[in-house]
């Protein structure tokens, strides 16, 4: 799907660039607010520590597999489908964590983060290159590449300190765990104003290019 797109000068006069970017850096945050403090959290349920490692190992798996599955699908349903599947793991995987506990069916709960939350994770890496070639082309691609690499950091030093604080205030992570859950649906939403924006300029763009 490459496209010539707009120089970085024409990205910046653009709205939708820096709710993309406000949406990217709230994504890193949650994203990685919930990996940093998953295991912590199952623990304080009262899940058995070697039964939490084995959630962790099941997600460090799956997370090899999401990066290829994103790939696909991004290749076969393009960017609405791929970035709207990742975004309700994200929100699915946020729900699942507030709900685990040292019952079967919390332990159940708990794999089953594990899985969507590697599903949610692509969303961090390979999606932050595909969001910045597919909204606003190749021209621009250096620059916008590295605002979203740099926010999306930014999001991923703000994550864990702003779960421990709230743990430290509440004496546990389910407040700010229910907090990132309705994070992600509002990016999910916004995120969806975003592509309808990006691809109505994309349509002009290559409506111009194609009568000179």
């Amino acid at each position: 799907r490459d496209w010539s797109g707009m120089d970085y000068e024409e990205v910046k006069k653009k709205p939708y660039f820096y709710l993309a970017a406000v949406c990217i850096f709230l994504t890193g945050m949650c994203l990685q607010g919930l990996s940093g403090i998953s295991a912590a959290h199952m623990k304080d349920t009262g899940i058995d520590p070697s039964y939490v490692a084995l959630v962790v190992s099941i997600q460090s798996l799956m997370l090899a597999a999401s990066k290829f599955l994103a790939g696909f699908s991004y290749d076969k349903f393009g960017m609405r489908f791929t970035m709207t599947f990742c975004d309700v793991c994200a929100l699915l995987a946020t729900l699942l964590l507030s709900l685990v506990s040292a019952t079967v069916l919390g332990k159940n709960l708990a794999v089953a983060h594990a899985v969507f939350n590697a599903l949610a994770l692509p969303l961090e890496t390979i999606m932050l290159s595909l969001f910045a070639s597919e909204l606003f082309g190749n021209r621009a691609f250096a620059h916008t590449m590295g605002i979203f690499a740099a926010v999306n950091t930014a999001g991923y030093a703000a994550g864990t300190p702003l779960a421990n604080w709230c743990f430290d205030a509440f004496g546990t992570y389910v407040p700010v765990i229910l907090f990132y859950c309705g994070t992600m649906l509002v990016v999910t939403v916004v995120f969806q104003f975003i592509l309808n924006a990006a691809y109505r300029e994309r349509k002009r763009i290559l409506a111009q290019e194609a009568m000179q």
